[in-house]
């Protein structure tokens, strides 16, 4: 019999994000420009819809008589959906995500998503925002297509819980000794927090550009973004000009997996450490591609929850789970990229003109979050950081230009190695 109530223990990085989320906020948001506009109890129609398809859109967190946090569905949980009614084309949408990235997800209660609607003209903003403990940026990507084919009446059939990773691999479940007397109760960090984003759209032309350049180079697009940032960064912010930098890159695990389009956290990272020296730009990419090879097999994935159990599984310390993960994150820069856009993006009266992040807050406060994704042929780029660096963004698009018209030049910066140890996504 086909259930799609989802209830089990979180698995080691789903568990690794939940506590993360109890020292500082780990919440995340995708956006989604559209042309054309429906009423709005359509678009709540269509929320409706997909949640029934996702089971992780209605659940909530909450420990089990072993001090494990788990997954339990709740009947009848409504998605929150705020619609801002706006008479200019040229409002600035990142000001509601810097809005929701700012208000907490109480896991306890659930669900784990909130949405947010800003109604222009002729045009829509749909803003997704989820807790990384139940989802990632790729699901985002697919919840965002989700709704609109259900907005026109063509929802996609529900699917099936999704098991953690850790049992996709076979990898055994959590059965941790009692090692605390008492385990204490959870309190989120309770600090404001006021992220900014900003974000810039590539032309198609310029994108093109970039990945023709990136081909021949023998390298990626995400190299070259990685290049880039790293670059722009250390012209920018002075203090990072001779630093030893840390730049972790999210790996989706879906296709090594084989896993389907279901809501939910599929992901590993990798950390790439650049010194400062001389060396081309696309040397710079290539080093950038080179420190993740081998990241998308099963192998990894295993290596990578394997590090987290040892953390997380095997014992009911949270408290000490929480001072050992206090300590281990400390990147620079983050590059999240999703790649592109691989559904199609018209939807009968509407079209996805383009999507924008994933935002993320991650670190400790002086790091800069790069989303990317690409829509119809142009790449949209998002900064996301408590103390973002101005006008970071255009420099990198400037930087990727001059690259991608000359291979000669000689810029400041070189790859000394990779970590597989502690990195946000």
């Amino acid at each position: 019999m086909k259930t799609t109530h989802q209830n089990r223990t979180l698995g080691a990085f789903e568990k690794t994000f939940w506590l993360l989320d109890q020292i500082d906020s780990k919440d995340f948001a995708l956006a989604a420009d559209i042309s054309g506009t429906q009423p709005v109890e359509k678009w709540k129609n269509a929320i409706s819809i997909a949640q029934r398809r996702h089971p992780n859109l209605s659940v909530k967190i909450v420990m089990d008589e072993l001090s494990r946090p788990t997954l339990q569905h709740v009947e009848n949980i409504t998605i929150p959906l705020r619609v801002v009614d706006i008479q200019q084309d040229d409002y600035r949408w990142e000001q509601e995500v810097e809005k929701e990235l700012s208000i907490r997800f109480d896991t306890k209660e659930g669900p784990l998503l909130r949405v947010v609607l800003v109604q222009k003209l002729s045009s829509t903003v749909l803003i997704l925002v989820a807790n990384h403990s139940v989802a990632d940026g790729t699901s985002l990507n697919f919840l965002v297509r989700d709704i609109l084919l259900a907005v026109n009446g063509k929802p996609h059939a529900e699917l099936n819980p999704q098991v953690s990773n850790d049992q996709t691999l076979g990898l055994s479940d959590d059965l941790p000794a009692q090692t605390a007397e008492t385990v204490p109760e959870l309190k989120m960090k309770s600090d404001i927090v006021k992220p900014l984003v900003s974000s810039l759209r590539i032309s198609e032309n310029i994108t093109r550009k970039i990945t023709e350049s990136a081909r021949k180079e023998n390298t990626t697009v995400h190299g070259a973004l990685c290049a880039a940032v790293l670059l722009a960064s250390r012209k920018l912010r002075t203090e990072w000009t001779e630093a030893r930098m840390e730049l972790v890159s999210p790996i989706c695990t879906r296709t090594a997996l084989g896993l389907d389009d279901n809501f939910g956290l599929n992901i590993t990272t990798q950390s790439v450490f650049f010194e400062q020296q001389e060396i081309s730009f696309w040397d710079l990419a290539r080093l950038a591609k080179a420190g993740l090879e081998g990241t998308g097999s099963a192998e990894y994935v295993t290596g990578y929850l394997s590090f987290f159990r040892d953390i997380v599984f095997g014992h009911n310390d949270i408290q000490q789970m929480i001072d050992v993960l206090k300590t281990a994150f400390n990147h620079h820069v983050m590059v999240t990229n999703l790649v592109k856009v691989k559904y199609n993006t018209d939807f009968e009266s509407m079209k996805l003109k383009a999507l924008y992040g994933p935002m993320v807050r991650s670190g400790k406060g002086q790091e800069q979050t790069i989303g990317a994704l690409t829509t119809n042929g142009s790449l949209c780029l998002t900064n996301t950081s408590d103390t973002p660096i101005p006008g970071l963004l255009a420099e990198m698009e400037k930087i990727l230009q001059d690259a991608c018209q000359t291979n000669l030049s000689i810029v400041s910066d070189t790859g000394s190695g990779r970590s597989s140890s502690c990195s946000l996504a």
